[in-house]
Parts: structure tokens; sequence; C-alpha cells
């Protein structure tokens, strides 16, 4: 080579170095804006920080655009980062719509999708988490952005910026990111530095918010699913931070089972991510990757799984996590004992050999794997878009041929709001939905014009067959071959049209063009329009319709007189005991809270007997060591108008309770939580301890004096020696080969439908049961059974239960008559999830203040008495007043 080429070479390799150097200048680094390098121990950014530091990098770069896609449920802006090339970002609009179309394969043929997905980019998602005390996956949005913004010339990003249009999210939780930041800076070097944060990081649900991907009841995950649905993205990541010890990251492959709903296409490229990420991670030095291990995707509600039925690339990492950013040094001593030898395997390559771990090192992990996925989705673009386009087409084609044809919600039901929410859930989640014209018929069934339709020939149908069918977990697990370790990670069982007690009937036959021209796409669901007679002063509404209590609550709030009907009445349902008679408002007032609610009145004469009703004070217990069972009891009830106060420790541990509420609800927590809490020394004494004994005698004497004390699942079962009841768990302490069911849907039989507390309760509902009890009244039993499993036959409708035997003919749920008060103890959770809406009347009929008619007096077994059971209310627990409890480790879930 020449001297002359030589000095040329050299030259163009300065001014390249020269123009990236200039680049890089001119975006701005997080320390220059924050102050901070993300990752730095003791250090972390809240949400407005983040922000703060993505809308410096827009005001200097054009390969980011900033986008506000929703608000949180503390009214916070969420915002995203868009981020390509310049000359990808100045047609987004296009590169959204094309990717619409090829992931909806609208109007496509092959050929076409072919030429499109040449053309087009790809539209990939990764955010920083939504669990906000899994710190790291916030801080490392920053370190990422910038370092694909702040690196033109290098090959890798380059071609990212080129092919990817990466939708970047800087939190799904900005509010929890708050709470968890501010508690560590409050707490930063204090004793209580790493202390747990004594609320709930997501305002109603914590930890669930990764549990309502289908439901959609958080704000956050409506706004989540709202703009999935508007970019299309092929590949949706989300950040955790949980990996089995001593793994540094957990990656897919999932372990088994997966939903055979889920399209091929999806399913192979899911285990392509993680070898890819593995191998990734491998070259830049990473070691203690680990792939299946505990962590399943069985459960279709994980926010970061529910875009699976939608034909996306969805799915999850867990990197390592000390706690916040506080770093910890472990020795290979502390590993558990199967992983002390450091031996690889076949899904753990290359283990961690302990040392050092910082925050920095999470937030590197974390970068690596997204930029892995940015990686493989640059250099497999069009292939991703082909196949995304393949698997809604292929979805179209299977059910023109193969039945469900579609799904049909009659719009005349026990509960037809209920109805019409489930047939929106359904366009909320991408679906077409149609309502029928008169004469509309399918399985030889004419239905009511104004019926919902889901035809199956649609590209994201996997998500409503997933939704309505019932589950079958696999008879691997169920036949007891598998070990406990491999039990599932979530519920079982979800089937929604079960949970929300809706008929909905599967089309059996084709759809022919007859009955196509009867149906027309909805955008909303219309309700029916409610009627309010037009004479009278006293109305009946139906107790069958949950929107009824909304209605009731708003009538009490405006002054007006509510009653239970003791005896038969006519109601726009039909006729039944129980129905609410309002009185004393207008006919203008109660029409506009009938349009409100969608709900009917018929005017009625008084009848004989009926019990007034008026708002009740209702207490909730809130604990610090806190439940996001709590949570959800919490947001079911103010939706639903009752106005629950919460309860703290000290408010338990204080006197005279009854003369400042008249009903206490307890939702479902471990013992520990409830009676002990957090411990001195883990977080600051404020937080510190359970409602502890004293708390237990004022409850005790609360229920004593005429109040209504409500428990729910695990909770109901430690009432039983804490209280002193006659009652007996009759699984307490079971182990897997003698019975299990960590969540599934269990059909019960209603008992004592006279009783106010099954008024407008179906004869045989479904019900969630996670990990609770199933009682057995007791010699000095006095009160009622509410619902019973029934007797040899296997209540399982939809999921997981081994040895069903144990519980069959046991009662689900029972009233306790207590002193002058009630107690009443739910093995289940009837608010679960916010989406067992078929068992909230169970609930809401509790809720209410008025004279509780007498109780009957059950037949009790001769069987042997529980080993801590009295038959007095009067009586006391012994010292401790504990039972075992299989969660008592477990804090928070």
């Amino acid at each position: 080579m020449s001297f002359f080429k030589l000095m040329r070479l050299v030259c163009f390799f300065l001014l390249l170095s020269l123009a990236r150097s200039i680049v890089s200048a001119q975006v701005p680094t997080p320390a220059s804006v924050l102050g901070h390098t993300p990752g730095e121990d003791f250090y972390l950014a809240d949400y407005s920080d983040t922000v703060r530091y993505f809308h410096a990098l827009a005001a200097a770069s054009d390969r980011v655009k900033m986008f506000t896609v929703g608000k949180s449920t503390r009214g916070q802006d969420i915002e995203v980062a868009v981020i390509s090339s310049a000359q990808n970002l100045a047609s987004l609009d296009e590169y959204k719509k094309t990717a619409g179309r090829l992931a909806r394969a609208e109007d496509l043929t092959d050929q076409q999708a072919r030429d499109l997905a040449r053309s087009t980019k790809v539209i990939v998602h990764i955010d920083g988490g939504l669990h906000s005390d899994e710190v790291a996956g916030t801080q490392h949005t920053m370190n990422l952005a910038y370092k694909l913004l702040s690196s033109k010339g290098d090959p890798e990003v380059d071609a990212i910026l080129d092919q990817v249009i990466l939708v970047l999210w800087p939190t799904l939780n900005p509010d929890g990111q708050d709470m968890v930041v501010h508690w560590y800076r409050q707490n930063l070097g204090s004793k209580y530095e790493v202390s747990p944060l004594p609320w709930l990081y997501q305002d109603y649900v914590g930890h669930d918010n990764n549990r309502d991907g289908f439901m959609m009841n958080m704000k956050e995950e409506q706004v989540v699913t709202k703009a999935e649905l508007e970019y299309s993205p092929v590949i949706f990541y989300c950040q955790h931070q949980t990996a089995p010890f001593p793994a540094r990251i957990w990656i897919p492959p999932f372990s088994d089972p997966i939903s055979t709903n889920i399209s091929p296409y999806v399913r192979s490229w899911l285990n392509v991510v993680g070898t890819n990420m593995s191998a990734y991670l491998d070259a830049h030095n990473m070691p203690g990757a680990i792939s299946e291990s505990r962590f399943d995707n069985w459960y279709a509600g994980f926010t970061d799984w529910a875009g699976v039925f939608r034909n996306e690339i969805s799915f999850f990492t867990e990197t390592a996590l000390y706690r916040y950013a506080t770093p910890r040094f472990y020795t290979a001593d502390e590993f558990p004992k199967n992983d002390q030898d450091l031996r690889a395997l076949t899904m753990y390559t290359t283990p961690w050999e302990g040392g050092w771990w910082h925050l920095h090192d999470a937030v590197d992990y974390m970068v690596a794997g997204s930029m892995s996925v940015l990686d493989l989705a640059a250099k497999n673009r069009e292939t991703l878009l082909y196949n995304r386009y393949q698997a809604a087409r292929d979805n179209i084609q299977h059910f023109r041929k193969e039945p469900p044809f579609a799904y049909v919600i009659s719009d005349k039901q026990a509960d037809t709001p209920e109805a019409g929410l489930l047939a929106q859930k359904m366009i909320d989640n991408g679906l077409d939905v149609y309502a029928t014209k008169n004469g509309f018929t399918a399985n030889g069934v004419t239905y009511p014009a104004g019926s919902w339709v889901i035809p199956m020939d649609q590209p994201y149908s996997a998500m409503a067959k997933e939704l309505f069918e019932r589950q079958h977990y696999p008879d691997a697990l169920e036949n007891g071959t598998s070990k406990a370790v491999d039990l599932p990670y979530d519920v079982t069982g979800w089937t929604l049209s079960l949970q929300m007690g809706v008929d909905v009937d599967a089309v059996t036959d084709p759809l022919g063009s007859d009955q196509r021209a009867l149906l027309t796409k909805v955008d909303a669901v219309q309700l029916p329009a409610p009627t309010v007679d037009s004479a009278g002063s006293l109305f009946a509404v139906s107790h069958k319709v949950n929107a009824a209590f909304q209605l009731v609550n708003a009538a009490l709030q405006q002054g007006g007189t509510v009653s239970l009907a003791q005896e038969p009445v006519k109601t726009a349902q039909g006729t039944e005991s129980g129905a609410f008679l309002i009185g004393g408002l207008s006919h203008s007032a109660l029409d506009g809270l009938a349009k409100k609610y969608a709900v009917s009145a018929v005017s009625v004469s008084a009848p004989a007997h009926t019990l007034a009703i008026k708002k009740a004070r209702v207490g909730l217990y809130r604990p610090w060591a806190p439940s996001i069972d709590e949570g959800w009891t919490r947001w079911v009830l103010e939706n639903y108008g009752f106005e629950p106060k919460s309860l703290y420790n000290a408010d338990i541990r204080s006197a005279n309770l009854k003369s400042r509420y008249d009903i206490i609800v307890l939702p479902d927590m471990s013992t520990r939580q409830m009676m002990a809490g957090f411990t001195i020394g883990i977080v600051p004494g404020q937080y510190v301890g359970g409602v502890g004994e004293d708390g237990i005698d004022h409850l005790r004497d609360f229920v004593r004096e005429g109040g209504t004390l409500v428990a729910f699942n695990r909770t109901a079962s430690a009432l039983i020696p804490l209280m002193s009841l006659p009652v007996q768990n009759v699984i307490e302490g079971a182990k897997s080969d003698k019975f299990f069911c960590s969540g599934a849907l269990l059909r019960v039989e209603t008992e004592h439908a006279e009783l106010p507390a099954n008024y407008g309760v179906s004869e045989s509902p479904v019900v969630m049961f996670q990990a609770g009890p199933a009682f057995q009244t007791l010699p000095g039993f006095h009160g009622a059974v509410l619902a019973r499993y029934p007797k040899q036959t296997n209540p399982l409708e939809s999921g997981l239960l081994l040895h069903p035997e144990a519980i069959e003919g046991k009662a689900a749920a029972v009233e306790v008559a207590y002193g002058r008060g009630r107690i009443v103890l739910f093995g289940f959770k009837p608010q679960f999830r916010g989406q067992s809406h078929a068992t909230y009347k169970y609930l809401f009929n509790e809720l209410y203040a008025f004279d509780h008619p007498a109780l009957p007096t059950e037949p009790t077994p001769a069987a042997k008495p529980a080993t801590e059971t009295a038959a007095a209310a009067t009586a006391k627990p012994a010292a401790g007043g504990k039972q075992a409890d299989p969660d008592d480790d477990d804090i928070e879930e």
C-alpha cells in the first residue's frame, strides 16, 4: 500500500472517529442530566428523573420521539420513547399501519404479505417492567436509550436503528417507580436502607399488576393493551428481577405446560429468543443465565404474556436482585446445596461463581438482554414480520374449517350488564364483536336482537378461545407423576365466562352468509335500554344483577330508602325473593340511576315481609405487610360505591370497634401477615407488627356486640382457632398427595337461599379456590352453611384439582352466630382479581346494616373436634392463638 493511500485511510478513520465523537457529544449522557449514571450504587432515578432524561434525549436527537399514551392510576402521564433512524421515524404512522395489516392479515395474499414484510420495519416493545421494587428495569431503559442514540457508526446499533422501530417504555408503572424510589431515598444510610415498602406499589393490586393482562381492570394495563394494539409489535419484552438463585438472569424457554391456543410460530420464536440471548450473554462474558426452572406461563393473564394470543412473541426475563441499589457480596457456600459444585446444566450452561452484585450488574444484564432481542429482530426482520402474518392467516383459516366457529353471548341473561361487560372485554382485547339483528340463529337457537357474536375466523380469536374454554392441566401433573417443585406457578383455571356467571355458547356449525348478514360490527357494547315504570312510589330492582348494588348505594347516598323483599316480587329479571325495593326518590332521580347503571326498575306494591337496609360503616383491614387481596377488595368495593375505610393495625388494636364500624372485612393473607406483620428491625417502628392478641380481642368484642366480621380464604381458616369457632378446616396442613389446588374454578351448591347472605346468588355458582380452606361444622355450631361442594361429585370446572374427595360435601362458606353478631367465613376469594364477578354478591350481601333474621341450626356430624376448637364465643384461644400456616414465610405474595 502506498504512503498516500495509507494516509487517506488513516484520515478516513480519524474523521469517522471524530464524527462518532461529535454525535456522542450531542447526545447527553444520563450523568449530564441527572448527576448520576443509572446503575450507580445507592442511586435510583424516579419517574420524573427518567422522563426528564428521555426528553433531553429527544431534544438532542432526531432518532427518538416521545409520546404520551395514557394516564396512571394516580393521574401521571405515561410516556414512551420511540427510537429508530430519523428516516423511519418520519414514516412512523405508515409503518404502524403496515404492522397492523400484517398482524391482522387484512385483505392480503401471501405474496402481498411477503412484499410488505420485505419493505417495512419490525416494531419491538421493550419496557422497564411493572413490578416496581424490581428496580433495575427502569434504570436500564435510560442506559439502553443512550447506547442506541450515541453509537452512530457502530455496525450493530446502525443495523438495529435501520431495521427496527423500538417502542421503549421507561416503566409500565410510573406511580410504583416513585413510591419505591422515594421510600429508598428516605431510608438510605439508615438501618432501614433495604426495608420493604409497607404498602402496595400499585395503589390497588401491587404485584398483581402482572395478573391483569386480559381483564385490564387497572388503568395501566388498559394503556398498555391500547398501545399494543396501536403499534402491533412483533416482540413484547418485559423486564423483571426475581432470578432463581444463584442464577443471574432467567431467560426463555419457559417450563411446560404451554397453551395449545398459541401459534406454533410464537412458541418456536420464544425458544429462539432464549437461545439467542444465552449466546449473546456468553459472548459478552455474562455468566449465570438459566432457562425453564420455576417459570411456566400457563396462566393467560400475565400482562407480559397475554399478547401471545394476539400472535406476539411476548415474554419476560428475570434478572438477579438484591435489594434496591444496595450491593451485596455472595460466596458459593451461600448457594443452595445442589448448586455449590458450580456444575453446568443443559439449561444453566455457564454457572455464576459468586462475588459482588451491584445494581449496575443487573442493569448491564438487562441492557444485554434488550440488545440481543433488538439484534435478533434486525437480523430476522422479514421472517418475523411474515411469520406474524402467517400466524394470523393460519388462525383465520383454521376456524373457517374447525369449531368453534363463533361464540355467542345472549343479551338476555340473569345479569345482562355482566354479559355486556364480557363482550366489551373481547373488544378491548382487540377482537371484532358483532351485534345480532332479529332472526339470528346458531346451533338451532334463535338469539334476541342485540346479542353479541365473536366469529372465530379473525386474527386474535385465540384470546376468546383461551378465555371461554375450560382449562385442562396436563395429565402428568394431574396423575401425580410430577414432583412438587413442578406444580403450577399461578392459577390453573380462569374460564372468564364461568367467573363472570355469563352464558357463552360455542357455535359448532359454520356461520353461513345468511347468518353473517344479520351481524353488525360494534366498536363498543351497547346494553339494552333500561326501563323504569312511569307510575308508583316503590320500585323493585333485581338482586341478580351486580350493577343493582351500584344503583342501591347511589340511591342510599341520595337519601332514598331501600329494603329487601322476603317474599317473591316481580322484577325486570322475573319473579324473585330478595329483590331490592327502592323508594323515597323522585321518578327522574331513579330513572337517571337506572340509565347510568343499565338496571331496570318495576313498580310494585309493598310486600308484607321486608328487611329495611341502610348504608353500613365498612372497615377493611389494610396491613402494613401489604396484602394484594386487600387492594383488590378495596378496588372492587370502591367501584360499587361501598366506600370502605382502611383499618390499620393501630385501628384494630384500639377498643370499641363497634362504635365506629358495622362490618369489618379481613381479606386473604397468611396468619403471620395478619398477626405479626413486619418484625422489629425490618421496617421503621410505625410499620411494625400486625393486629396481635389485642386486635383479636377487640375483633371478638366487636362481633359479640353485634358486628359482622367477614374473612376470605386463608384468613378465614386462621380465624377458626383465633376466635375459637366450632368449625374445622378439613384440609388444614394437607400435603399435595392428599389434596392440591393452587387455583382452579370449582362448582358449589347454594344452601339456605332464603337467607339475605344468598340473595341473588345462583343455585350453583363457580368459585375461585386458591389454596384456601374447606369447612366442616362441629358440635356447638350455630349458624348456616351458605355454600357447599357437591357430595360424591368432583367440583372441578376448570383447572387442576388433585384428590377432590377431600372436599366433596364440605362447606365452602359458612355464617357463624357469635354473641349478638356474626362471623362469615369464605373458603375462597369472592372478588378474585376483579374477575370473579359471579361471586361478588357473596361479599356485597354482607355489607349492609339491617336486622338479620335468626340463623338456622345446622346438623353437625359426629366428628372429632379440631385441635383448637371451643363451642362458646366467650372462650379465648390458647396462648399465641395461631395455627400453622404453610405460607407464614411469605409476607407478600
